[in-house]
């Protein structure tokens, strides 16, 4: 199967516009796999945390910082990601972070604007 690749044209879109938005780039049977690991996977659940907004609601939260051996970690690896990526920023990439962040429909909380880019070094 083919997928899209990570042009010259989404490398000069994503430094003017800050995003490129890649259609397909997972099908939607890997995009099932993913759906299904958030909603069965223990390892995530043990991530999750609840984040209130300030109306109160909450929204769900995991967050780890290192790719493991599990269905996450083998997306974050793939070459598909990798090497679009390096496209994009030019160069080797790492691991920084993955992050889920799961507003249940109808239920969930708001993400209120913030800025923690800052502390990250930390």
């Amino acid at each position: 199967m083919s997928f899209p690749t990570v042009t010259d044209r989404d490398h000069d879109a994503f430094w003017r516009d800050g995003y490129v938005v890649k259609r397909g780039f997972f099908d939607e049977e890997e995009i099932g796999l993913l759906t299904r690991a958030i909603a069965e996977d223990e390892a995530i659940h043990r991530h999750v945390v609840a984040v209130n907004d300030s109306k109160g609601a909450s929204t769900e939260l995991a967050l780890w910082n290192h790719p493991g051996d599990d269905l996450f970690g083998a997306f974050a690896r793939c070459i598909r990601m990798v090497e679009g990526t390096e496209k994009l920023l030019g160069g080797e990439v790492y691991h920084y972070h993955s992050k889920l962040t799961m507003k249940r429909p109808r239920v969930g909380g708001a993400w209120d604007w913030h800025q923690d880019y800052g502390y990250w070094y930390n």
